[in-house]
């Protein structure tokens, strides 16, 4: 009862958040980032000036549900610390394969380092930040650099990659349904199988109690990627469940614990090139 009762009062949270974020920030709404409805983008941005950090978040959902408007807290909370935020919305599984979710995430990255100056980001300071699925698809488009050459730009412009809770190898993943999206799919659509020295800054952050994405996975994708002396940082919070590690980016879950400071940390410190 204590369970379902601690969820209700967070979903509830979720809600009223995401209903106030309009009014927190400055919020351009259903931007086309491609052809195509699916294809929209929510921007938040503060009152701030001058050329600010851009985050680009991939929300989650198995690869099979989400939606920009569920995590509108994530955009209101990227814009209250300076940051431009864009959150593109794109299509699911059974509708189309994971290779067509890529697609549509490498458009979003790509128009938005081309049109970041437009609403006063850095186009040489964008993040790619992905929970759960969303984790997946931001480490592919790092470390593969077929998506984003495809869309016209390349993994050499991200300023760096956050991954919260990402199933990196599909042996991570807990949920059946889940595991059901990999079953007979490319062994190239998994970013272990990319670890490589090429690619951005990259932080990788998951909760020691995730029982639907094992935390296995993003040691596993920590240490392939030491083996090459990559550039990444890899966090892992105690207590920390699979919702509750986006839930943690926004007030008041960031008080009981660290990830939007770190995150934030690391997006600060974070530049495309040399």
């Amino acid at each position: 009862m204590l369970s379902y009762l601690g969820d209700k009062i967070v979903g509830l949270t979720l809600a009223v958040l995401n209903v106030l974020a309009p009014f927190e920030v400055h919020v351009t709404k259903g931007v086309a980032y491609a052809d195509g409805i699916e294809h929209r983008a929510d921007i938040y941005r503060s009152a701030a000036r001058g050329a600010r950090p851009v985050v680009v978040f991939l929300y989650g959902g198995g690869w099979r549900s989400g939606s920009k408007d569920e995590v509108a807290y994530v955009g209101a909370a990227f814009a209250r610390r300076g940051f431009v935020a864009v959150i593109p919305d794109y299509r699911h599984v059974p509708a189309v394969g994971l290779s067509d979710i890529l697609a549509d995430n490498a458009a979003a990255v790509a128009w938005t380092i081309a049109h970041a100056a437009e609403y006063g980001g850095d186009s040489r300071r964008v993040v790619v930040v992905g929970h759960s699925s969303g984790a997946w698809a931001a480490a592919m488009l790092g470390l593969d650099p077929t998506w984003l050459e495809q869309a016209g730009s390349s993994p050499a412009k991200l300023a760096g990659i956050v991954g919260l809770a990402g199933p990196y190898a599909s042996a991570a993943l807990m949920e059946p349904l889940d595991r059901e999206v990999f079953v007979g799919s490319d062994p190239t659509l998994q970013p272990i199988n990319h670890a490589s020295d090429r690619h951005p800054a990259m932080l990788l952050a998951a909760g020691a109690a995730d029982l639907d994405v094992n935390p296995a996975g993003t040691l596993a994708l920590d240490g392939a990627m030491r083996a090459f002396a990559g550039d990444e940082t890899m966090k892992i919070y105690p207590g920390l469940g699979h919702g509750q590690i986006v839930h943690a980016l926004s007030f008041p879950f960031s008080l009981r614990f660290p990830v939007a400071d770190d995150v934030a940390r690391f997006i600060k410190g974070a530049h495309a090139g040399p």
